[in-house]
């Protein structure tokens, strides 16, 4: 290979791991490092060109996310772990970082949707709204039991839709969230329930779901292509979904 055309390959190396999440100096060390079994900080400014101010910053970074060792002495020696263990570790790395800001995010998400609700409750609220499309009504039930903070109220007579949200469902449980769930007897043995709040055999034809006494959404067609939703705040429609979970006629 070329000295260019090996200078391009580093160079290209070097802007993925940037893009990865790697300072410049950090990506410039550990490129350098690759080539070599071991190296001293000096060595390693001679090769990848860092200055000595920006060095050490560099090696700490690298060694903080476990892509290389430390060989500790006078002076210490640097080692590069084998690419792919290198890597493994900083995927690792940014999984754990992404899961925290998911979590963070959901988090946040929780609050603001408290604040909307409470703001929504002061002023003038349209009384409901038209979802169309499977993919458009199951994202919006997620996301309105991802946001719930108090319970959650879900009729639910379709078996790919309780399949869709069940998941969410089990997740808003674990958050402390109350979870009422009514479904037919078939799907119950086939989904699992277990430990999910309070399950009811579900007599009616119906599929709804109440989250935080404050929004309704209540489906259509929910075994066709052509599902849809209308979505309300209305307080007395809302109001309906917790009766029809307590009517023995409707919920065993």
């Amino acid at each position: 290979m070329s000295g260019a055309v090996e200078e391009v390959l580093r160079e290209d190396i070097r802007s993925g791991l940037r893009g990865l999440g790697l300072s410049s100096s950090a990506a410039s060390a550990l490129v350098a490092l690759m080539s070599r079994s071991s190296a001293s900080a000096t060595a390693i400014c001679n090769e990848a060109g860092i200055s000595d101010s920006k060095v050490y910053y560099a090696l700490e970074e690298l060694r903080s996310k476990g892509m290389i060792t430390v060989q500790y002495g006078t002076p210490n020696l640097y080692r590069a772990l084998s690419p792919r263990e290198a890597l493994a570790n900083l995927k690792r790395q940014l999984a754990e970082e992404y899961a925290e800001k998911a979590r963070r995010a959901d988090e946040l998400a929780r609050k603001l949707e408290a604040i909307r609700v409470k703001a929504g409750g002061s002023g003038e609220v349209e009384l409901a709204y038209i979802i169309k499309g499977e993919r458009n009504v199951l994202g919006r039930m997620n996301e309105l039991i991802a946001n719930a903070t108090r319970e959650v109220v879900a009729l639910i007579s379709g078996g790919a839709v309780l399949e869709k949200i069940l998941r969410s469902l089990h997740d808003a449980d674990r958050r402390g969230v109350k979870i009422y769930l009514a479904a037919p007897k078939t799907l119950l043995p086939k989904i699992n329930v277990k430990d999910l709040g309070e399950v009811r055999r579900l007599l009616c034809e119906c599929c709804m779901l109440a989250v935080d006494q404050s929004v309704l959404l209540v489906v259509s067609n929910w075994n066709s292509s052509d599902m849809h939703a209308m979505m309300t705040q209305d307080r007395s429609l809302i109001a309906l979904a917790a009766r029809n979970f307590s009517n023995p006629n409707c919920c065993a």
